[in-house]
């Protein structure tokens, strides 16, 4: 095993260069409640915006680069389109967050709240906010919307889990297959049998109760904070036990009315980056590592391991490689001290080396290829998060904690630009 070394530190710099002529490419002014936002669409392919103004996108983004005013913003667009009622059409519910601000029918439905987990990002990027800048100014703006938010999450939990049903807004489907940011679908099913519960999305939950509970006192919530943090615990110890794979030693993918819906997932990797070092049994912590061996490939890992069910080394959500979530993976990783797996994750700076920004790619085991928009909004932060998440970790080493970055012989090393710059 080996440090970070300045070669990878150098590379990201290099790429973070390379990716803001995308940020300003991506970059939109929109009038929300007669304030003027700078904002980012989602996406762009051939240089025409393909996807626009995403709540789960932006709140992503801002986790990862945690830019102040980046973070301002994107708190500011979410509350003041944040749900009021219930429409079955849309899928909106009072304290829900936006998924797709561009009117899109799909089934003879609106993708326009089809996005279970923005409020729950919202919470945990709210009480981030406030940690770095120390300014509650903002969340007293926006405190009737976040105080709904917090409503939105507890009236999905049953016992410490967290339930997705459009029978919330009077539907029995969404327009989008599936509600998290896998929304293509889950393996097996063309729909989950509602109701359904996601198992990244309840470690968010677990994030976003912890978050509700730092917020509880500017929010003038001060008497839910026990509450909060006893649904904390529940959460915590359904998630691996009711959303546990026994049989494979993995946690499942989801669970639905007609049982658990199993899979080697990278959902298993990015969970840990809302769960904390002690939320996690040691077992279980094994179980995933394990397991997440199939999905490591030169470039990262994939979100679904082939031989399964569905799988396909170029579909979209099962099989392809997705460079943001290298990110989340790689922040789980240093979290719960797994050197291997952030040696994995930083194999996607290949991909951004070698594609550019591209929303994702595809390995067969011989080539590797872009797929999706040819410029992401989340592939492009991509670069600067990875330099500020490892930079804050290198200084952190001088108290003795020591960052490593080996991964079985296959660590990422500079490969040298083939759009142009070299390391």
């Amino acid at each position: 095993m080996r440090p970070v070394s300045p070669q990878v530190l150098a590379a990201l710099r290099i790429l973070h260069t390379e990716s803001k002529d995308g940020f300003e490419a991506l970059r939109v002014q929109v009038e929300i409640d007669g304030e003027t936002l700078s904002l980012f669409n989602a996406g762009e392919q051939r240089g025409t915006v393909r996807f626009g103004l995403f709540g789960r996108d932006l709140l992503t983004v801002a986790l990862m680069l945690q830019e102040p005013e980046l973070m301002r913003q994107v708190i500011q667009f979410v509350c003041s389109t944040l749900g009021k009622e219930y429409n079955l059409t849309t899928g909106e519910e009072p304290g829900r967050g936006i998924h797709e601000f561009t009117d899109v029918k799909i089934r003879g439905l609106s993708t326009r709240y089809n996005a279970v987990e923005t409020s729950l990002l919202l919470l945990i990027l709210a009480a981030l906010y406030w940690q770095i800048t120390a300014d509650d100014s903002l969340l007293q703006e926006e405190g009737k919307a976040l105080v709904a938010t917090v409503d939105y999450l507890c009236a999905h939990l049953r016992d410490g889990v967290f339930f997705e049903d459009p029978t919330r807004c009077g539907a029995n489907h969404y327009a989008l297959l599936a509600t998290y940011w896998k929304d293509g679908g889950l393996p097996g099913r063309n729909d989950p049998d509602y109701p359904v519960v996601y198992a990244l999305v309840q470690a968010q939950t677990v994030a976003a109760l912890r978050a509700a509970a730092r917020l509880a006192k500017p929010l003038k919530m001060a008497n839910r904070t026990r509450e909060l943090a006893f649904i904390v615990d529940k959460a915590v110890k359904r998630l691996f036990s009711d959303l546990w794979d026994e049989g494979s030693n993995y946690p499942l993918i989801a669970k639905d009315c007609k049982g658990g819906i199993t899979g080697i997932s990278s959902d298993a990797l990015h969970m840990l980056a809302y769960l904390q070092e002690e939320d996690v049994p040691a077992k279980k912590l094994a179980g995933i590592v394990e397991g997440a061996s199939q999905l490591a490939t030169p470039y990262g890992y994939r979100i679904y391991a082939p031989g399964q069910l569905e799988y396909a080394p170029d579909s979209y959500h099962l099989g392809a490689i997705w460079p943001f979530e290298q990110f989340f993976i790689a922040k789980g990783a240093l979290i719960h001290e797994q050197e291997e797996i952030l040696g994995v994750s930083l194999r996607v700076m290949r991909v951004l080396e070698k594609l550019g920004f591209p929303e994702l790619a595809y390995w067969d085991g011989k080539e590797l290829t872009a797929g999706g928009c040819d410029l992401q909004l989340w592939s492009v932060a991509l670069p600067q998060a990875f330099y500020e998440l490892l930079s804050q970790r290198i200084s952190r080493s001088s108290s003795g904690t020591r960052l490593w970055i080996g991964c079985s012989g296959e660590d990422y090393q500079p490969i040298g630009h083939e759009r142009g710059a070299s390391v």
